[in-house]
């Protein structure tokens, strides 16, 4: 990503999120925003009034970022449900495995921000409710038995693999993700496949 042909605004929010998702939300600081976007910290101010303006607009812009990342991976029109379902759990195994990999931008906020009333832990919440709804869509399509708890486990399987994936490194009980949620999608259609 080239920053010098972005506006300011924009510098300053890639700063962020690059520095916010390797070292945390919060240790790092303004000065260090500006100091690295090569942006005045009254141009900061004047796009993000405090740092919790940017924090938000930070998780703002990677709920944008993984929604487009998500609908992406599920387009292929030759997929079927299952296999659109099977096919993002295979992109998240290896987004896991990229180099720098340090957990969900989305869980990794809301460990650090305490106060659930935060924007920023806001928007990371209605990020997991839209992607549960979006993914309990996907398993009704599917066929699934009862689409509401296929999303919840789910969601629930990949929440635990981001969460855990750096700490085991090559050997993360992380890398069973494809198998469980392959394994769960499957019970809930073979049970619908034998009614019918």
């Amino acid at each position: 990503m080239t920053i010098g042909h972005s506006s300011a605004r924009q510098r300053l929010l890639e700063t962020a999120s690059e520095l916010f998702y390797r070292e945390g939300i919060r240790a790092i600081g303004v000065d260090t925003i500006v100091e690295r976007s090569g942006v005045g910290k009254a141009t900061l101010y004047r796009h993000f009034p405090t740092k919790d303006d940017l924090i938000a607009a930070y998780i703002e812009e990677e709920d944008r970022a993984h929604l487009r990342w998500f609908e992406e991976i599920i387009a292929a029109p030759d997929r079927s449900p299952k296999e659109q379902l099977l096919a993002w759990f295979e992109a998240c195994d290896q987004r896991i495995k990229e180099p720098g990999f340090r957990g969900c931008p989305f869980l990794n906020a809301m460990a650090e921000i305490a106060e659930p009333e935060h924007p920023a832990y806001q928007h990371a919440v209605q990020h997991e409710k839209a992607l549960r709804d979006r993914l309990a869509q996907i398993s009704q399509q599917a066929g699934a038995r009862d689409p509401e708890q296929l999303a919840d486990q789910l969601l629930l399987v990949v929440n635990g693999a981001l969460a855990s994936a750096s700490l085991f490194g090559e050997s993360s009980p992380a890398h069973q993700l494809k198998t469980i949620a392959a394994h769960l999608i499957d019970l809930q259609l073979e049970h619908t496949q034998i009614k019918s």
